[in-house]
């Protein structure tokens, strides 16, 4: 049944614009999508893709595709499965020391350094590059760990109603932090 769908999508080419393939069973995204270049919808939930097609992904041959929506629920294309993390003890280089002291204090606006940093260049582009822990607050410039939360979608969106939750990318500046994270907050670990 998907094959016939699929067939009649690519019938249409340039003029096909939705493609709904919802709970056909399909175990891998179909790549011939490629060639419908005035693609705008793409349906596949509740099937049983693992993993996202190496076109989509890469963008390699899905680069002309201009999707406004992708609807990919009901799919086990990532495992929500904790891991427990190792226990390192925090080893920065003295370019992140000096880099975390000087971007918090420049929050606290100390004026000597307000002042200084004008006179290096250097300094300011990289430590313009800083981030803020989710969990302190205090400025970080290399990720130790980066996170997710799932948080409910706003109501102004246009997502798919089984859409109940949304993964939002977190980052963390040491294990001191990461041990006082909310308990719906995830490390993302390379399996």
């Amino acid at each position: 049944m998907a094959e016939k769908l699929l067939v009649r999508a690519l019938k249409g080419g340039k003029s096909t614009k939705i493609v709904t393939l919802n709970g056909k069973n399909m175990t891998k995204m179909p790549s011939m999508l490629e060639n419908l270049p005035g693609l705008k919808t793409l349906d596949l939930q509740n099937n049983r893709i693992p993993k996202v097609c190496p076109e989509i992904s890469t963008l390699t041959q899905f680069q002309d595709l201009k999707l406004m929506e992708f609807y990919c629920e009901g799919n086990p294309l990532f495992l929500k499965q904790p891991v427990n993390a190792v226990k390192h003890k925090d080893i920065w280089s003295l370019q992140e020391i000096t880099s975390r002291f000087i971007m918090n204090q420049l929050a606290e606006k100390d004026p000597f350094l307000m002042q200084a940093i004008e006179w290096y260049p250097q300094v300011r582009n990289i430590i313009s590059q800083g981030r803020k822990c989710a969990i302190c607050g205090k400025s970080f410039l290399t990720t130790w760990l980066e996170c997710v939360e799932f948080f409910p979608p706003s109501k102004n969106w246009k997502i798919s109603r089984n859409l109940q939750l949304v993964p939002l990318r977190i980052l963390i500046c040491s294990y001191k932090c990461f041990n006082q994270r909310d308990p719906n907050l995830f490390g993302i670990a390379q399996v």
